[in-house]
């Protein structure tokens, strides 16, 4: 084995352990000498591979993110062509991801931690633009007929379907409604931006 890849490998076991651990004790419970023992790795592995707790916390939401992304678009591409099948996909995969709670709370607790560290929030905000520009990529390929994705109403579209989606999420988590209510608005919201973006209406805030 190279050295480049027993580094990828020292790096993945991190990782693993990691999303373990965040998923079953949450952010704050976690630390980084029980991840270095979790994956059988020392804690100056773990500085070698990630900066800080934090840098290593984001990444397994990125990874974890971005192959939810990767899901839906892979449910929608199943759909076909009818908007009402693309509608269902997003409803299953919407269901099944909104009742895993621990991956609810443990972003929930990270993303709270860091509210008062700018430096923390910019690197956040990055890894959150990346994850929008991922749900824009999925929403354009799915546009109906007569939607343009150079719409600039889109980016206003984007940015409440993923609003809603993290609000519903905490909504879900605290047993405000089930996975199948939750479901039901998510589908909801995206049928009433794609309306309004089809109808040409201007969505004014309220």
């Amino acid at each position: 084995m190279t050295r480049a890849e027993s580094q990828a490998q020292t790096r993945q076991a991190l990782l693993d352990a990691a999303e373990q651990l965040f998923y079953t004790n949450g952010y704050h419970a976690t630390s980084i000498a029980a991840i270095a023992a979790e994956a059988g790795r020392t804690i100056g592995a773990v500085y070698s591979n990630f900066d800080s707790k934090e840098s290593l916390c984001r990444e397994v939401m990125r990874i974890r993110f971005m192959s939810e992304v990767t899901a839906l678009m892979e449910g929608i591409v199943r759909a076909g062509d009818s908007m009402d099948a693309r509608f269902e996909a997003l409803s299953a995969w919407w269901t099944r991801l909104a009742t895993e709670t621990s991956l609810v709370t443990f972003a929930a607790e990270y993303l709270t931690s860091t509210f008062n560290d700018a430096d923390q929030v910019a690197a956040n905000r990055d890894v959150i633009a990346r994850i929008t520009e991922s749900v824009r990529a999925v929403l354009g390929d799915a546009l109906p007929e007569g939607i343009s994705e150079t719409d600039p109403r889109l980016d206003d579209a984007i940015n409440a379907v993923v609003s809603t989606g993290t609000g519903l999420a905490i909504g879900q988590a605290i047993g405000l409604f089930d996975g199948e209510q939750g479901a039901g608005l998510m589908v909801a919201t995206l049928r009433m931006w794609l309306e309004k973006l089809e109808s040409g209406t201007e969505v004014v805030a309220t």
